[in-house]
């Protein structure tokens, strides 16, 4: 069983990376059972993932790993739950931090939009609007160890 699951993780890693240099596929969601998976993204930096695991088999490390190398992740076991809208916030909430140096001059319902689209998160028109009122609009500027920061209001 162990010589199959390695070359799962073999087959795998060879598919994913044919895709990203001869396909030109830039985005993948690994769903992993465990963390074999780290191997193929250390070895696609500028692909953009997201990594669905087993709560009972993903440790801490591998999720600090995840987060500070900017890859979105989440639980399997969150799709039979809530758990989804807290995802799409976290994701909506990182891209709308990578505009935060280009506000000004911006319209916060056009940069709304742009947020929606960057992240591929589909929604309607009254739940941009709620998103764009509710967290673009009351963005805060404040000062952090001397320097100006802005603030999201989560």
């Amino acid at each position: 069983m162990t010589d199959r699951k390695s070359l799962v993780n073999v087959r795998m890693t060879a598919s994913v990376v044919t895709d990203f240099y001869r396909d030109g596929i830039t985005s993948f969601i690994i769903v992993s059972s465990d963390s074999d998976f780290w191997g193929l993204i250390e070895s696609l930096p500028k692909a953009k993932l997201l990594v669905m695991y087993e709560y009972e088999k993903c440790g801490t490390a591998i999720k600090n790993a995840l987060a500070q190398h900017g890859i979105y992740y989440c639980a399997i076991d969150d799709f039979c739950t809530a758990g989804t809208e807290d995802m799409k916030r976290a994701v909506l909430f990182a891209e709308l931090e990578k505009h935060l140096p280009l506000l000004v001059g911006e319209n916060p319902l056009d940069l709304t939009h742009k947020i929606y689209e960057a992240t591929r998160v589909t929604a309607t028109m009254k739940e941009m609007e709620n998103f764009c009122n509710r967290y673009v609009k009351t963005l805060k500027l404040k000062i952090v160890e001397g320097k100006f920061v802005i603030e999201i209001q989560k």
